[in-house]
């Protein structure tokens, strides 16, 4: 094999290796270090409201809902979001809003055990000195017995599959008017859910790039429903819509503007690639040197002796 042959496998071996320890895992997994960041935007009292959610993930653990227990990803989710409008019954009005909270996520799966969120809401309608400030805080802690979402499986669950669910929520919801409780209850009920993938998967274009997702709907017996995105790339959604009994337009979306998982983000795998050309580059440029330095200088065919005169 020439030098310049053994330049190319080379470099084509160094990529290979660095590009395995670079690629994202592929199974549902977390670990320390993973995240996702999605742009969200929903309506509140009336006043629509864009931000940011980051899941990100803490810990494993297990958790007990019932009679079972179950081992699952502590992610914890932060999020703001804000919003005006001119128009709440007449006058204008703003809206601030901070999420903090955990969701407690089957290990190996998609699956939602629990959910405990508190946001913080502070609503001020009209201006000046005529303005009425409230500020708003409710803790929702839901849990699902079995988890929301266990028949999705990553790797067997593809394009037409269905599936139905029936799943216990219990929810509880305390609510605080400017530091005053307001209002505590709780409601335990049946949840029946039936899941479908679209036929064929689709290319989902987002802030984080572009992927090849399975589109599953989750439809509530009462006509709610949720549509998601997943990417096993991701490894978790691409985006997801809510909408309300027979709305055509989301009341409620999601989706994915940043993301690590496996220990690399996004951002650190454009600077591998770019590390792996450079020094592909820089091989192939010694190992020509070197080719060149050991090739013998050819010397010039000598001049065949003048014929014979006389």
């Amino acid at each position: 094999m020439g030098m310049l042959k053994q330049a190319f496998v080379c470099a084509l071996a160094l990529v290979a290796v660095i590009s395995m320890f670079a690629a994202p895992a592929a199974a549902i997994d977390r670990s320390e270090g993973d995240y996702w960041v999605y742009e969200g935007e929903m309506e509140y009292e009336g006043i629509a409201v864009t931000g940011t959610f980051r899941y990100e993930y803490e810990e494993k653990d297990s958790l007990t809902v019932g009679s079972e227990t179950y081992d699952v990803n502590v992610m914890k989710v932060t999020g703001s979001m804000t919003g005006e409008t001119d128009d709440f019954l007449g006058i204008s009005a703003t809206a601030e809003m901070t999420f903090d909270g955990y969701s407690y996520d089957l290990v190996g799966g998609m699956a939602v055990v629990k959910e405990d969120m508190y946001m913080w809401a502070n609503l001020s309608i009209g201006t000046g000195s005529t303005a009425i400030v409230m500020r708003v805080e409710t803790q929702d802690a839901t849990t699902y017995s079995p988890p929301l979402m266990s028949g999705f499986v990553d790797g067997e669950t593809g394009a037409g599959d269905q599936w139905n669910e029936t799943t216990e929520v219990s929810e509880t919801s305390t609510t605080w008017i400017d530091g005053v409780m307001m209002d505590i209850s709780s409601d335990s009920y049946t949840d029946d859910i039936a899941f479908t993938v679209a036929a064929a998967e689709e290319s989902v274009t987002v802030d984080a790039g572009t992927f090849s997702c399975l589109k599953v709907t989750a439809m509530q017996e009462w006509g709610d429903h949720v549509v998601y995105w997943y990417s096993p790339e991701v490894a978790g959604w691409v985006k997801m819509y809510s909408y309300s009994m027979g709305e055509t337009s989301p009341y409620m979306t999601i989706e994915l503007s940043e993301y690590s998982h496996g220990g690399l983000s996004m951002t650190m795998l454009l600077l591998i690639a770019g590390v792996v050309v450079i020094v592909a580059v820089v091989i192939l440029v010694a190992l020509l040197m070197l080719r060149r330095g050991r090739t013998p200088t050819q010397v010039p065919p000598q001049m065949p002796p003048p014929p014979p005169t006389g």
